[in-house]
């Protein structure tokens, strides 16, 4: 059936436009994007024909961490460090912990996290804020597994005296990581804030931000402003082609 309004064309124009800035890179999304693809190749390949195995493989998980026995360490295969996920909606982490360490209060705002211990045991717990902040936990031995809800404030610890070794799979090949510690003494949010949320005084509160600042810096965030800048170009000329659109229409 032919669309003989111009408004009624230029409208489904604008929803053809919007589907593709919905799949252009750069869009702050909660979720992996729906690529139209099998895979996404990458923008700095000159020569997509030359694509070959060594894309789709990573080595890097466990040969990345040999695990210090005092410390807790992760390395992750996200879209991040193994490009090839990138669409795929899954990512992966190995975990070590050593004796007496914890994964500290955390949370993955985009994905579900599904681990299994592969070595030694795991105390593990995560909060239900939908039944007033219920916690559930388990204790974990070598071959079981626990589910981490996405957005769940979760933790994972080993009370042991020997290393635990665990692996987690991610629903999203960008799961992200939000440290409860880390963002609540380590943003700048004001000392008289804390005081009065935690019900404690000025001396814990430094305290807190002494212990935490002993261990290693997160990476600093990159920087997005040409992006969203970009991005915002990208929407306010599809915002203008369905005002415009239907204005015809009516």
């Amino acid at each position: 059936m032919a669309l003989a309004h111009p408004g009624l064309r230029l409208l489904f124009l604008c929803a053809a436009v919007l589907l593709v800035v919905h799949q252009l890179p750069g869009c702050a999304r909660a979720s992996d994007p729906d690529i139209l693809t099998d895979f996404v190749v990458p923008q700095d390949l000159a020569d997509p024909s030359q694509l070959n195995g060594t894309f789709f493989t990573y080595t890097r998980l466990v040969s990345g961490n040999a695990g210090d026995p005092a410390k807790f360490t992760a390395t992750k295969a996200t879209a991040a460090e193994f490009p090839a996920l990138l669409g795929q909606s899954v990512s992966f982490a190995a975990l070590v912990f050593g004796a007496g360490t914890v994964n500290p209060t955390h949370i993955h705002p985009r994905a579900s996290e599904l681990l299994v211990v592969v070595q030694g045991a795991l105390f593990v717990g995560l909060v239900d804020a939908a039944r007033n902040g219920t916690l559930h936990t388990a204790t974990l031995q070598a071959g079981d597994m626990f589910v981490f809800p996405k957005g769940m404030v979760h933790f994972q610890s080993n009370n042991g005296t020997d290393v635990a070794r665990a692996f987690s799979a991610f629903g999203s090949a960008s799961p992200g990581t939000i440290s409860l510690p880390t963002e609540l003494f380590e943003t700048g949010i004001d000392d008289h804030v804390l005081e009065k949320s935690f019900h404690t005084d000025q001396a814990t509160v430094d305290a807190l931000k002494h212990d935490l600042q002993q261990a290693p810096a997160p990476a600093p965030p990159q920087n997005s402003a040409p992006v969203v800048a970009f991005v915002g170009a990208r929407l306010a000329a599809v915002m203008l082609c369905v005002s415009t659109a239907f204005s015809l229409v009516l």
